[in-house]
């Protein structure tokens, strides 16, 4: 009987490291690295590149929680409608290291005056648009999207963030199985 529970505990162990592959491999993540102190953001995309994205390389392709944060404030909406209207239309392009193209629009959660225009604000991450290398701009729609570039940081790059390993994950993993096999053995439990 110890083999079969050994056989169970193995198979358990096998499963568990397929579904944290799986987990891990679904959700590719780009990161605002190297821009100035107050803002950030992320972008987690479908798919390792845009050639392999399910949507061809779109803004559909942008999973939730992707945000900007700026000295404004955050912006994590993502406005699909905006996106359709400037640069790009909505079209992206991406590789395993970084963005090469996008223009995305995020709406704020709660209103954000934007001081220069006195409007609601908008958040925008660009890359490759109308001249922009890497971008985080904060705007408003003024017959266009308007920026005073007071609230923008050129300095960063969308770059992929580092994949944590899953060895880690793994060995606790697998020490919490033998640590149940343990103690089925010592109360003579089976399975």
């Amino acid at each position: 009987m110890k083999t079969s529970s050994f056989a169970v505990l193995f198979v358990i162990f096998i499963f568990s490291q397929l579904t944290l592959l799986k987990a891990s491999a679904s959700i590719y993540e780009y990161e605002w690295i190297g821009g100035q102190t107050g803002f950030s953001g992320e972008i987690f995309l479908d798919a390792p590149s845009s050639a392999l994205a399910p949507n061809g390389g779109r803004d559909t392709d942008v999973l939730p929680g992707s945000f900007l944060s700026t000295p404004l404030g955050t912006f994590s909406v993502l406005d699909t409608g905006l996106d359709a209207s400037f640069g790009a239309a909505g079209a992206m392009s991406w590789n395993s290291s970084q963005i090469t193209v996008m223009w995305l629009f995020f709406q704020p959660t709660t209103p954000i005056n934007n001081p220069a225009y006195n409007k609601p604000a908008i958040g925008a991450a660009i890359v490759g648009e109308e001249g922009v290398g890497n971008a985080i701009e904060v705007g408003s729609l003024v017959g266009g999207f308007g920026t005073a570039y007071a609230f923008d940081d050129f300095s960063g790059q969308w770059l992929a963030a580092p994949v944590p390993e899953p060895a880690i994950a793994s060995l606790i993993l697998l020490g919490a199985i033998a640590a149940l096999g343990r103690v089925m053995r010592k109360t003579g439990t089976r399975i």
